[in-house]
């Protein structure tokens, strides 16, 4: 082989390496910006229901990689104040992680993970959850607004202190709303958790939140 055949196909192989990248980077598109969130949290455990509820802050972020595929990361923390005698005072913070295929323009597919942890003044309770769900995303009004419906269950979860749960699944309504580069979101979702009984008792724990999110997007993904 000489030196221009060499010089030649490194040249070839440069140029379709730029190319691969600019069609990549065609399909790309990021969105991402700050939450707040208002979240109650309620225990069933033979006692009554210990209830409480605070204001959440943190931030979202999505990648959407061509019309098929994205990625999702959510973290969020705050603290909780005791709505009933029997209930603590909590600090709560988590994180999840999602992928997402966009099987049609209205249904995606999504497998993912989640951490949060629980504070009190006496221990920290670590839950972490395997998460398989569905959303089914419902445009109207010109495409601008979206309506979000979405299911999970969550197959695997480990609580620190307790038994795993027997059944646990989430779910949640909302809808989205894009004008140029800027999007809003406002949805409310709920979680589940039933644990097995344990010396008669059958205990019951659900989290709810209502969040609005702000942010920008930027890139050309499917939606552009």
């Amino acid at each position: 082989m000489n030196g221009r055949t060499a010089l030649g196909r490194a040249l070839l192989a440069g140029a379709l390496v730029v190319v691969g990248s600019g069609r990549l980077a065609a399909q790309l598109a990021v969105e991402g910006g700050p939450l707040v969130a208002l979240s109650e949290h309620r225990v069933g455990a033979g006692n009554g229901v210990e209830q409480s509820s605070g204001t959440l802050i943190g931030g979202e972020g999505r990648l959407l990689v061509g019309p098929h595929f994205e990625l999702f990361l959510h973290a969020a923390g705050g603290k909780l104040s005791a709505d009933s005698a029997s209930a603590d005072d909590e600090d709560l913070g988590e994180v999840l992680a999602r992928v997402s295929v966009i099987t049609v323009p209205w249904l995606a597919l999504d497998a993912g993970v989640s951490s949060r942890s629980l504070t009190t003044t006496v221990a920290r309770q670590r839950w972490s959850a395997l998460r398989l769900g569905g959303e089914l995303r419902l445009a109207f009004v010109g495409g601008g607004v979206t309506g979000v419906l979405r299911g999970e269950v969550l197959p695997s979860v480990t609580v620190s202190g307790l038994a795993k749960p027997s059944r646990a699944y989430a779910a949640g309504a909302g809808f989205e709303y894009q004008i140029g580069l800027f999007t809003l979101g406002l949805r409310y979702e709920l979680e589940r958790y039933d644990f097995p009984v344990a010396a008669g008792v059958a205990r019951r724990e659900q989290l709810s939140t209502i969040t609005a999110q702000a942010g920008l997007r930027l890139g050309r993904g499917p939606a552009s």
